[in-house]
């Protein structure tokens, strides 16, 4: 195992301390990050939360962590992952309250679930794709059970950045993106128990 320090964005979005523990878990070094000054502890930040689009982007905006945050995808292309909430705003925009701009990592937009259970809660497969870093991050656990919790979905323009899937209703809906240094899961790994663990960690691994 890599030794890294993993920074996750204090944002007061949620599930921010289960996240810490599950990185734990494997003896990780993990920090709250409280202000931008932070970042350059850390060798991967963790964007993690529930909630809504808008509520979201005004909290990093307040925060004063949304500059830094693209400063260190776009420009210095460093490490992050995104979960629940974190995933949906790599998106272009969101629908949720009216159009809302995202940080647009991953050009998409991110819109309410039609065609199944709303909100989108429990157990669900998440079905890599035959890529390589799907079967890097997968590896072990084809076809594994996640716990979702969500209303609105990513929907990605380009489909080479959707790295699996999940059946939801009569379709699928996109549970893990990835390009070049970037990764984001639509479920809650940190609530997924083993499955998840190992889902954190083969992110870790592959991201540094």
């Amino acid at each position: 195992m890599k030794t890294c320090r993993i920074g996750i964005l204090n944002n007061s979005l949620g599930n921010v301390g289960s996240v810490e523990s599950a990185l734990a878990f494997y003896d990780y070094e993990v920090r709250l990050l409280d202000a931008p000054e932070d970042f350059g502890h850390v060798d991967l930040i963790v964007l993690a939360g529930v909630g809504t689009f808008p509520a979201a982007v005004r909290v990093l905006r307040e925060k004063g962590f949304w500059e830094p945050l693209d400063r260190w995808v776009r420009d210095l292309g460093r490490p992050l992952l995104g979960i629940c909430l974190g995933m949906q705003l790599f998106a272009t925009e969101g629908a949720e309250g009216g159009t809302q701009r995202g940080f647009g990592w991953i050009p998409g937009s991110v819109r309410p679930l039609q065609g199944g259970q709303v909100p989108h809660i429990g157990w669900d497969p998440v079905v890599p794709r035959d890529v390589p870093r799907a079967r890097e991050l997968f590896s072990g656990m084809r076809y594994g059970q996640f716990y979702f919790m969500h209303g609105y979905h990513f929907i990605p323009e380009d489909q080479s950045a959707v790295l699996a899937e999940s059946p939801y209703g009569e379709g699928k809906l996109v549970s893990c993106v990835g390009r070049d240094k970037l990764l984001g899961v639509q479920f809650h790994p940190e609530k997924s128990q083993g499955a998840g663990l190992r889902l954190l960690r083969a992110a870790v691994e592959v991201l540094l």
